[in-house]
């Protein structure tokens, strides 16, 4: 079986040359016509000069011959005529069928053109503003629009997680394409163009619910075939109407640049994330921290109440480091990290503050919540069980704490009295709560802290 053959298109070129012989064969039916017409005359003159008495120039036989001969000569001119007008025909098709392949291809063009510039000024609007979802929701809800499908789908996926994080949904909502589909767009960066959903026998659940055609696009899809996609962008109809390549096209060109507008967001995310936090343990970082402090000295001011600052140091970590060396003495930091958020609450600020010490922002909080704060982290420290460690002997801090307004009035201030608070308890023997000024009574009063 021969393969088919893809329809002409009609050119420039080759609609010059189609004139060309379509000259050619017009001056060729003409000359054959002006043979005939002079055959004929000769005939006719031929066969009237005897009636009037006059020798004509040839016999009866001969005149029957040139008759026949005109006879097939203009037979030959009307399978020629009908020749040219079927070839004629056949043009006409051809760029009609090119005409209305220009002005889908006008049409589709306008489309990328309209939802580019639209998904320009989403950019622009992210720029400002970094509200990835509020800008992804006007970026599906204008590619809706332009498409005429009954429900987009854009969601993404984290490969930590196994699972999608996200999914913003115009027209509809819950939706799952499926385990087939979710391999071939995530995993390998394929597109799928499917018409006629129930013929597949793959899709039965979108099918229940009532759509027919389906197309998806990778999102955020790498240079290299290894890379896997952060997601997907779907479009999916209720109705007959099936869906083309061009549609496809514009679905995937949606794709990459939402793609581009994720990814950036992204590293915008760990951008700021890296510039607040601690690379080694994640708590945040002398910068942050420093600013944090000021910031809630200064609502503390406002509104008449306490903030309490706690310094934390590792004892003997210099000895635990040169012993077992600096990745034992790195994991050890990670897990002094997680006994202090651990004991913390949400709205305490943990840092980093350089080397193994590490600072604890307590706002709206005084002198006896922050003496059960450090007293605990004391004593939590001193019973965990460390990974990887084999020192005799358990693994504890020292703590100095400090209090605003009792013990500074200013942030700078109060780091200073908390650290003087925290090498005096070093001086006097380690693992232990010292205070910049003489600490409360065991028993705190009813009230707040």
């Amino acid at each position: 079986m021969k393969p088919k053959t893809a329809p002409p298109i009609y050119t420039a070129e080759g609609a010059y040359g189609t004139r060309r012989a379509r000259q050619r064969s017009s001056r060729l039916l003409s000359a054959f016509l002006w043979v005939g017409a002079a055959a004929g005359a000769y005939c006719a003159l031929s066969l009237a000069l005897p009636r009037l008495g006059i020798q004509g120039p040839g016999d009866p036989r001969s005149l029957t011959v040139v008759a026949a001969a005109i006879a097939l000569l203009l037979l030959g001119a009307a399978i020629w005529q009908r020749v040219l007008m079927r070839a004629a025909d056949t043009d006409n098709s051809l760029l009609l069928r090119t005409i209305e392949a220009l002005r889908r291809r006008g049409a589709y063009e306008e489309s990328q053109a309209a939802l580019m510039a639209r998904i320009s000024d989403l950019i622009e609007v992210f720029t400002r503003t970094r509200n990835l979802e509020a800008v992804l929701n006007e970026a599906v809800r204008a590619l809706q629009t332009t498409l005429g499908v009954s429900l987009l789908v854009l969601q993404l996926y984290e490969e930590e997680a196994g699972e999608f994080t996200l999914s913003i949904e115009e027209g509809g909502e819950g939706l799952d394409l499926g385990a087939e589909i979710r391999s071939d767009v995530i995993e390998h960066g394929k597109s799928r163009l499917i018409n006629q959903l129930a013929t597949t026998g793959h899709h039965a659940n979108l099918v229940e619910r009532g759509y027919t055609s389906l197309m998806v696009a990778p999102l955020g899809r790498g240079r290299r075939v290894s890379d896997r996609s952060i997601g997907l962008v779907a479009a999916l109809n209720r109705n007959d109407r099936d869906f083309t390549g061009h549609e496809l096209s514009l679905l995937a060109h949606f794709a990459r640049h939402a793609g581009l507008i994720i990814e950036n967001a992204q590293l915008y995310k760990r951008a700021e994330h890296l510039a607040e936090h601690d690379g080694l343990t994640n708590l945040y970082n002398h910068r942050h921290f420093v600013a944090t402090l000021n910031t809630e000295i200064a609502k503390a001011h406002q509104i008449n109440a306490p903030v309490s600052l706690i310094m934390a140091d590792i004892d003997n970590f210099k000895r635990y480091n040169d012993t077992h060396g600096h990745p034992k003495g790195d994991h050890l930091l990670r897990q002094i990290a997680r006994v202090l958020v651990e004991n913390t609450r949400a709205r305490d600020i943990v840092a980093r503050y350089g080397g193994e010490e590490f600072v604890i922002i307590l706002p709206i909080t005084g002198r006896y919540g922050a003496r059960r704060v450090a007293e605990t982290i004391r004593a939590q420290t001193e019973q965990f069980k460390f990974e990887g460690t084999d020192q005799s002997g358990p693994i504890t801090l020292t703590l100095g704490v400090a209090v605003f307004p009792d013990d500074a009035a200013a942030a700078e201030d109060l780091i200073q009295r908390a650290d003087a608070a925290l090498y005096r308890g070093k001086n006097e023997g380690k693992n232990r709560v010292c205070w910049s000024s003489p600490p409360p009574q065991p028993q705190p009063p009813t009230g707040p802290t």
